[in-house]
């Protein structure tokens, strides 16, 4: 073909990869000898749609476009003589030309290769005979046309061929220019009025008949009848106009004629009886209410849509902070939407974080806020001394994040100063997204990180890790020995925390003021250098002196123990649920919204101000859930003992096994505050505050690891399991078994926490034990309520409620073999390690000589055999 490339063909350079797509191996599917291969055009339209600008055929892709034939020929140059590894033909013509070029010069060579002598024929002959199967080469080469031989069946397709016999007859048909468009008139006439006029229409078919079509010559020219139509409207420009209108006065006198006019008397004497029977009306009937909104089934909520699956909405991951960790924690923002916080710890047991302790000390512990705008980069990052297991962002002022570590310290951050940042993520996201380049640049990618400004006492702090932490409302604080009193700054300054040590503390975040005078720190009194140095320690460092007055120096200002109910020793603490709920007040977000957040850690407490007044009818008693699948219900405010008659921590109403295995959740409903949702080992309940448990589920075959109650429907509830699902409860549609469970992760589903964006929009923040926080969006059926949910969920409460009272009822008149009713059931105290040891024995031993007597009566062993019992 020469050294300048034909029109026909294009330089290209196909990579490996490419060439294993395209079956183009150099050197092994293509070689000199046979340079070339077809390669189906569908093949590589089906390339650009996967791969787009990475393809290789990307900067020939409209000669492909355009090609027409169904396979492109793409040729091997090995010796790069047109600049690339292959050349590609791009119309069919040059294809036809190039293959039948090769078909000549294999037909050339063929031919000078028959020439040589006849003396080597028999060794070739013997050798082929010789050759193995593995060392046969294959190739599949298009297939060539021979050239046509004449074998006498050319005389048979002439006669088959239709030929002219005569000449062709033209008709001639007229008719009057009058008669073209004009109306045609049927009549009626008689059958005997022409020949065959009569055509018999028979219901079977006529063997008789025989049709001997012959050839016409027919031409037809159809042209389509066109129409000018136009229309024409008039435009008016819009414009700014206002009118304004003068109401109308009279004076005095004339309202006087007017009201003392006896017209005016006849038209309401008219008017009231109307006016009366319509305020009848509408006290009898809504007249504002949808006819068809109460056409809709209410008992079919659970799949009235077509779709019913949760939605991947957004999933977030990071490559450098999340790396081999889990998810402990997920907590949104309360007054930013599209923002939201995880932790993340290190996926290893005691033992192997003791062995690593000097790894772990060097790896940070994070919490990432990440925001929707970008998936890639967190919008900030808080650093903390030791790995968190839980964290809340405060209700009233979001500033201020609050956090319990594993080692039982509490962490506090403020960051007030990136909360421009946290609002304008939305645009941030979409500047990153215009200028692609930033999204390259180190300090594009480098999120904000915030140290803790304030941490716990180690020695006045839990000794063990806290696993559960919540704001007291707003309405509410704790004085010392648990004294309910009135928040007067109406802010949240106090929280509650749960350790594993069995102890929950409560901590107030502002000023505490002791006998001696005010503790040095941010809003009280300081001596004179003393805090003019504070705020040029701010100036000049990054974190915050905002909580400097609790560092390492804050105390709880009250600890209730989770005693048990018989023995010395504590229950270890999971999760807590107190009975106040959190409601944040819309004028205070307005406010913090405007750059204004209350300073709720500037003003003192109301502990050390003055004697604090007693609120009365505030329900100080709480739920525990602890390690060992216990439900506590107890009260943190301390009583009197009859004895020494001094304050006493409270022991708990009672303690309840409930699980087989540690609670995980202790959640109230959010319609129902003294509706409780436990979760723990394979199993939940749910239970009614101060009656006892109204459901539970039967033993799931895996194990329950997180879980959340619907914010917008009653009745639904989520459930997270080991296995990386989701079961989906509804108790509108079944009791029994979840409506729905559905995969998420391949690994264990570690945290759940809804957020409602709005009311057409619900997420789930779903974390799993890869690190990844899965952002899912729940679809109608799942976020709508029906008509009468909340009233039909209640009553379905009352009603188990009432059936386990009347079962109780049963059991204490149910008569006894005296013939009286039975006494009522005293409940037993809870046994001791070493009674419940020798009762497990006993029923142990029974059992193996239960097992003799059957085996002897079956003639399997003797009476003297012994019996291996357990002493």
């Amino acid at each position: 073909m020469g050294d300048e490339l034909p029109p026909h063909f294009k330089p290209l350079f196909i990579s490996g990869g490419g060439q294993k797509i395209y079956d183009c191996v150099c050197d092994e599917q293509v070689t000199e000898e046979n340079p070339y291969v077809l390669v189906p055009k569908a093949k590589i339209m089906e390339d650009f749609r996967l791969r787009a600008a990475v393809c290789d055929f990307h900067p020939i892709k409209k000669q492909i476009a355009n090609y027409s034939g169904e396979d492109v020929l793409v040729i091997y140059d090995p010796d790069f003589k047109y600049g690339e590894n292959f050349y590609v033909c791009i119309t069919e013509a040059g294809k036809e030309e190039y293959l039948a070029s090769r078909v000549k010069s294999v037909s050339e060579g063929g031919e000078a290769g028959g020439e040589g002598g006849e003396g080597e024929e028999g060794v070739e002959e013997e050798e082929e005979q010789f050759i193995a199967l593995e060392d046969i080469v294959l190739k599949d080469l298009p297939s060539t046309p021979a050239p046509w031989a004449p074998m006498g069946s050319e005389t048979d397709l002439e006669d088959e061929i239709l030929t002219t016999s005569r000449p062709t007859i033209s008709f001639m048909i007229q008719r009057k220019r009058r008669l073209f468009g004009a109306p045609t008139h049927f009549e009626d006439r008689h059958v005997d009025a022409a020949k065959d006029a009569y055509i018999e229409c028979t219901s079977f078919e006529d063997n008789t008949f025989d049709l001997h079509r012959k050839e016409h010559d027919t031409a037809v020219q159809n042209v389509a009848e066109t129409n000018e139509i136009a229309c024409q409207t008039e435009w008016k420009k819009p414009r700014t106009a206002l009118s304004q209108y003068v109401p109308r006065t009279l004076p005095q006198a004339e309202l006087d004629k007017i009201n003392k006019s006896k017209e005016l008397a006849e038209f309401v004497g008219r008017a009231c009886p109307r006016f009366k029977m319509a305020l009848q009306q509408n006290e009898i009937m809504d007249v504002f209410s949808d006819d068809y909104n109460e056409l809709v089934d209410v008992d079919g909520v659970f799949g009235n849509k077509s779709d019913n699956n949760l939605k991947e909405y957004q999933s977030f991951t990071d490559l450098e902070f999340s790396k081999n960790k889990t998810i402990a924690h997920i907590d949104w923002h309360p007054s930013i939407k599209g923002i939201v916080a995880v932790t993340y710890t290190e996926k290893l047991k005691y033992d192997d974080r003791v062995d690593l302790s000097s790894r772990i000390l060097m790896t940070p512990s994070l919490i990432l806020i990440w925001g929707f705008s970008d998936p890639i980069h967190p919008q900030l990052v808080l650093e903390a001394p030791e790995d968190i297991l839980c964290f809340k962002f405060n209700p009233t002022d979001p500033n201020i994040v609050a956090a319990g570590c594993i080692n039982g310290q509490v962490v506090m951050w403020d960051i007030s100063a990136h909360e421009a940042r946290l609002k304008n993520h939305k645009s941030n996201g979409a500047r990153a997204n215009k200028t692609r380049s930033d999204i390259f640049d180190v300090e594009y990618q480098r999120s904000p990180i915030v140290h803790y400004a304030g941490v716990s006492s180690i020695e006045s702090s839990h000794k063990m890790a806290i696993m559960d932490l919540h704001w007291l409302p707003d309405t509410l604080e704790v004085a010392r020995l648990g004294v309910p009193v009135e928040n007067k700054t109406a802010t949240s300054c106090q929280l509650i925390t749960a350790g594993v040590d069995g102890n929950v503390m409560f901590w107030d975040i502002r000023l505490q003021k002791t006998s001696t005078g005010p503790t040095p720190g941010f809003g009280g009194a300081l001596p004179g250098g003393k805090k003019e140095k504070e705020a040029a320690h701010e100036k000049f460092s990054s974190i915050p002196s905002t909580f400097s007055h609790l560092d390492l120096q804050w105390k709880p200002i009250n600890v209730v123990p989770l005693s048990k109910l018989t023995g010395p020793g504590l229950h270890p603490g999971v999760t807590i649920s107190i009975g106040q709920e959190l409601k944040n007040v819309k004028g205070k977000m307005q406010t913090l919204l405007k750059g204004n957040p209350p300073l709720i850690h500037r003003s003192n407490s109301s502990t050390g101000r003055q004697r604090p007044v007693e609120v009365e009818g505030v329900n100080t008693k709480f739920f525990a859930g602890t390690e060992d699948g216990f439900l506590i219900y107890t009260d943190w405010k301390a009583e009197k003992d009859p004895e020494s008659g001094k304050l006493v921590s409270s022991k708990p109403v009672y303690a309840i096994s409930s699980h087989a295995g540690p609670i995980h959740c202790l959640l109230r409903s959010p319609f129902y505050n003294y509706i409780i949702m436990s979760v723990g080992g394979w199993s939940l309940s749910i239970w009614k505050e101060g009656e006892s448990e109204i459901l539970q589920t039967s033993r799931s075959p895996v194990k329950f690891t997180a879980a959340c109650w619907s914010p917008t429907r009653p009745g639904v509830f989520f459930i997270g399991r080991e296995d990386g699902n989701i079961d989906v409860w509804d108790l509108m549609d079944r009791s029994h078994e979840p409506s729905m469970t559905q995969n998420i992760s391949s690994s264990a589903i570690t945290s759940l926490v809804p957020y409602r964006v709005s009311g057409k929009q619900v997420l789930l923040g779903v974390g799993d034990d890869f690190g990844t926080l899965h952002i899912l969006e729940l679809p109608w059926s799942l976020r709508q309520p029906s008509a009468n949910e909340i009233v039909n969920m209640s009553s379905y409460f009352e009603r188990e409620c009432s059936r386990i009272d009347y079962y109780k009822e049963r059991e204490a008149n149910r008569p006894t073999k005296s013939g009286g009713p039975s006494e009522p059931a005293i409940p037993m105290p809870l046994e001791t390690d070493e009674e419940e040891e020798e009762r497990l024995k006993k029923s142990f031993n029974s059992y193996l000589n239960m097992e003799k007597d059957f085996l002897v009566k079956l003639g399997l062993k003797r009476d003297d055999d012994p019996v291996a019992l357990i002493h």
